[in-house]
């Protein structure tokens, strides 16, 4: 006897519409919009010119911005630009153009030139969203937000979140001190050991601080393409590579110096080599979470209990909402018997 009862898949894209029910807008194609981009996002820059000349002032941020740049060409690279444009997806590009330029205004009567990072982060997302047609509306969002989060470093920065890294470090450090058995006090920002002082605790305004881990990290999510838990995961555990880093050395540097009688001083070299540590460290757990994230393929979900993996893929597909769910056919084959007197015969 055989039975067979086959199985399909049914994928619902719930950020595309259906072919049959979009419609085209032509007039996308010509340059005028390549020329309101140019407009608002030169607009952008002129109301936030303070903000940027200011964020360009410090060396580490000088680096976050080319790493994240180079991100951003490699992403662009790496997209699908072939497609038609539907008018829901015009709409919204025209949508992101008209909030940046309403975002431009309130900058300007706030007298807060730091909103001019979202303003120029709308500005690109709208570009690509009528550009980039092979791809999501999330994928050119997420472009335009790498643009803003330098406004969202300087709102850490007012919040005293630099402050708490600095101060986790001098704990981490402390604490990493205690467990090996070097004596030391801390005074302040400082922790004084026996032959020498460890001082090289900033978290802003150096080449290798924080920040530049950041743009590592964002390097890593733009380039790779990651989805949304992965990119966030990438980027808070970049902060906590930069602390394990920093303690890790400082202390091997106490112990060092207490077993050598010599203080080695802190160096150029030490900072490269150990920049050059955690970039192999953020990269690395990146292609982690990756490798971990990755959606459970149809042909291993049990069709009787999909839920697990039905939410599992979900998750790893964030921010896309694009969903196969399993689905049991109601064609059955014709069951057949073939008796031993048939055979026989």
């Amino acid at each position: 006897m055989e039975n067979t009862i086959p199985v399909s898949a049914t994928t619902l894209e719930l950020d595309e519409e259906k072919p049959q029910s979009v419609k085209m807008a032509p007039t996308s194609a010509h340059l005028w919009v390549e020329v309101v981009s140019i407009a608002v996002l030169l607009s952008a820059v002129y109301m936030g010119i303070n903000f940027w000349r200011e964020w360009f002032s410090s060396s580490d941020r000088v680096v976050f911005s080319v790493v994240v740049l180079i991100g951003l060409v490699v992403a662009f690279v790496r997209s699908d630009w072939v497609g038609e444009c539907s008018l829901r997806r015009f709409l919204l590009g025209l949508s992101f153009f008209l909030a940046a330029a309403i975002v431009i205004l309130l900058g300007h009567f706030l007298r807060s030139p730091k909103v001019s990072g979202i303003a120029c982060g709308l500005v690109l997302a709208g570009w690509a969203s009528i550009r980039i047609l092979g791809e999501s509306v999330e994928h050119s969002l997420s472009l335009g937000l790498a643009i803003a989060i330098p406004v969202c470093l300087e709102v850490f920065v007012e919040l005293g979140t630099f402050d708490l890294f600095e101060s986790q470090l001098i704990t981490l450090t402390s604490g990493l001190a205690d467990s090996t058995e070097q004596s030391h006090v801390r005074e302040g920002n400082k922790l004084i050991f026996g032959l020498g002082v460890a001082d090289q605790f900033s978290s802003i305004g150096r080449w290798d601080s924080v920040v530049t881990l950041f743009g590592i990290a964002v390097f890593c999510v733009l380039a790779f393409r990651r989805n949304l838990v992965n990119g966030a995961l990438t980027i808070v555990l970049s902060g906590i590579v930069w602390l394990a880093v920093q303690a890790a050395a400082l202390v091997t540097m106490a112990w060092l110096g207490n077993r050598n009688g010599v203080w080695y001083q802190w160096s150029a070299g030490l900072e490269i080599g150990l920049f050059a540590i955690a970039i192999v460290l953020v990269v690395s757990l990146d292609q982690f979470f990756s490798a971990l994230l990755e959606p459970i393929p149809f042909e291993f979900i049990n069709v009787d209990f999909p839920l697990f993996a039905y939410l599992w893929n979900w998750m790893c597909g964030l921010p896309t909402l694009m969903l196969s769910i399993p689905v049991r056919d109601d064609d059955f084959t014709e069951l057949t018997e073939t008796s031993q007197w048939e055979v026989e015969a």
